[in-house]
């Protein structure tokens, strides 16, 4: 074989490693890189302020009980990307009473908020109260049952007025605030 040919096979591979790579920078690889997202309410406080700002990676990955992920929703014309709680996966049975979250008959350690507690009610609602659900949810294959850490009407939209949102509707995880937090 000569060194000529050598050369050509060297140049050949080198050239498909690096078209292998732009490939998987533009597909899955690509979209792993952190987004910046701000809060433009105070629907996640405690957790996330008003103003705040934070890094998610999408896709989402692997979702756990009490991760704060950004969800599609489309309004009208326009669509919004919305962070909220993850507080039941499939096959999840969900309680809310006073605003205090329990899966599967234990209560969730995420904090939350309750700014106005004469707002109980809301006609946009799924149900009769805003904190205390008069059943359990249950969570479908496919589903999440996501939540604002705020209870009130400054939570909306969550589960309590959209019901369950469809995993796919999820496309980011949030992970640190930009002040070096971890977002829990």
């Amino acid at each position: 074989m000569s060194e000529g040919s050598r050369a050509g096979r060297r140049v050949i591979a080198i050239a498909a490693i690096a078209l292998l790579a732009l490939a998987a920078w533009l597909t899955r690889l690509g979209t792993r890189w952190p987004q910046v997202y701000c809060m433009t309410d105070g629907s996640m406080e405690p957790s996330l302020r008003d103003g705040q700002c934070f890094l998610a990676v999408s896709p989402a990955g692997r979702l756990s009980h009490g991760a704060v992920v950004l969800f599609q929703l489309d309004f009208g014309e326009e669509r919004y990307a919305v962070p909220r709680r993850v507080a039941g996966l499939p096959g999840d049975t969900v309680t809310l009473r006073d605003g205090v979250v329990a899966v599967n008959g234990t209560r969730a350690p995420w904090p939350f908020a309750i700014r106005e507690p004469h707002q109980r009610r809301s006609r946009l609602a799924r149900g009769d109260s805003l904190l205390t659900w008069a059943e359990p949810w249950v969570v479908s294959p496919d589903s999440l049952l996501l939540l604002a850490d705020t209870r009130d009407m400054a939570g909306w939209p969550d589960s309590r007025f959209l019901g369950l949102v469809p995993a796919s509707d999820v496309f980011a995880r949030a992970t640190i605030t930009l002040t070096g937090r971890r977002v829990r």
